[in-house]
């Protein structure tokens, strides 16, 4: 038989797998500019304000996480509990590399 509880709404977390997570689509980049902007940053909005000077804007309200999580930390404004680095997502794409072909002669 199934585990009880299976079908209740029961929010489990895991630190480990959370940074995984986070490292994912852009590297260990978003997390960087997430500890500096932490570390620099006396409120929650001067922490997304930082994080978007470096490149990184706060992601769209909805209800698939992690926007729902962010949200709430960003409105409650308690800068004890500042969004994570997942709240972020990248705004612009990066430069080629100069070795990067460009297509052009």
């Amino acid at each position: 038989m199934g585990a009880v509880g299976c079908g209740s709404n029961m929010s489990l977390t895991f630190p480990q797998l959370q940074a995984v997570g986070e490292i994912g689509e852009y590297g260990p980049e978003r997390l960087r500019a997430s500890d500096a902007c932490r570390k620099s940053s006396a409120t929650v909005d001067a922490y997304v304000q930082c994080m978007e000077d470096k490149g990184w804007k706060f992601i769209t309200r909805g209800n698939i996480y992690p926007a729902p999580e962010c949200w709430s930390m960003r409105s409650a404004g308690d800068p004890r509990q500042m969004p994570t680095a997942d709240c972020f997502e990248r705004t612009n794409v990066p430069a080629p590399s100069p070795h990067t072909a460009t297509g052009t002669p």
